[in-house]
């Protein structure tokens, strides 16, 4: 039987470095991961055997750079190569003003969604029948989410897809709370994403999963807090994690991801939201909106296209 063959990104830090792991543990699979200075992923290189390892260079809020990581992959599999799977868990959060790429979209959103999507479109047609495409989502992407609320997260801000695109905000607050608010819409991106691919795509060809992986304390995700926070979040919230709902651990929550989506794809329905538990994650109201993620979609679609035009006809490259 010819080896399983994932694509992973986020794979330096965190649960994707647990994730390449434990795939390779399991599974004896090849990850092919991005990553934005392969030359640098130390930590990443000591996760997995090295025969089950490629890394490539990936900066998944630029297009160009999506665009050359997914021929690289084509190349790297030959003619008759296919995925069993596309782990999208690279994400951001961005506690100050809005920055655009070079795509003329927010960081945010270029990386947490817009990325993953250009990526996964360039590569459907290398994706083997039952192959599995997992988001990483959040609870801060609900306004009633009690644990996410307790850490300052007010829910994601989502009037229509361009205003997204462009890290717009509808509601007030200073840098550090319109930052929180992006990366929360960022993950109901995420959510929507798969809930829309789900509709398109037949589960027989391909199932499509949003994985909320919980609060996981120690990750790199505070790196934009204050001193205070970032002493909490690493040292503090950990302990307290065994005592508080909601609140996992990178390890635990790849095994979860692994064991239970990539690996035993066919106990939920194609576009679940399933949380680090095994359970059916808990939805937003805009979560819910069909509409929504259809004009996600349609955005999402024609800024990649017209970038990659863009691109082929001589702008910016990797």
């Amino acid at each position: 039987m010819a080896q399983r063959v994932y694509v992973l990104t986020g794979a330096t830090s965190g649960m994707g470095l647990h994730i390449a792991g434990r795939l390779a543990r399991r599974t004896g699979a090849l990850m092919i991961a991005g990553a934005r200075n392969p030359d640098k992923a130390t930590a990443l290189k000591a996760a997995a055997p090295a025969a089950q390892l490629v890394i490539l260079p990936l900066d998944v809020a630029r297009l160009a750079s999506t665009a050359a990581f997914a021929a690289a992959v084509k190349q790297r599999l030959g003619a008759e190569g296919r995925l069993a799977g596309i782990i999208c868990n690279a994400g951001l959060q961005i506690l100050g003003p809005s920055r655009l790429t070079e795509d003329g979209v927010d960081e945010s959103f270029a990386t947490n969604h817009l990325g993953h999507f250009a990526l996964v479109e360039a590569l459907m047609d290398r994706l083997a029948d039952g192959a599995v495409v997992v988001t990483t989502g959040s609870g801060t992407h609900n306004p009633d989410e009690k644990l996410a609320k307790m850490f300052g997260f007010r829910g994601a801000d989502f009037p229509d897809a361009a205003f997204v695109a462009l890290g717009k905000t509808s509601k007030a607050g200073d840098d550090k709370q319109l930052g929180m608010d992006r990366y929360a819409t960022g993950k109901l991106c995420d959510i929507l994403y798969a809930y829309d691919m789900a509709s398109r795509a037949p589960e027989a060809r391909v199932r499509f999963f949003c994985f909320d992986p919980g609060l996981m304390p120690g990750t790199g995700l505070a790196r934009d807090r204050s001193a205070v926070e970032r002493f909490a979040w690493r040292f503090v919230m950990p302990v307290l994690g065994w005592f508080l709902p909601g609140v996992s651990s990178p390890s635990r929550s790849a095994r979860a991801m692994v064991d239970k989506l990539l690996m035993s794809p066919s106990a939920y329905p194609s576009g679940s939201y399933v949380e680090y538990t095994g359970r059916l994650a808990r939805l937003s109201a805009l979560a819910r909106r069909t509409d929504l993620a259809q004009d996600l979609h349609e955005l999402s679609e024609r800024i990649v296209e017209s970038r990659m035009q863009l691109i082929a006809g001589g702008g910016p490259k990797v």
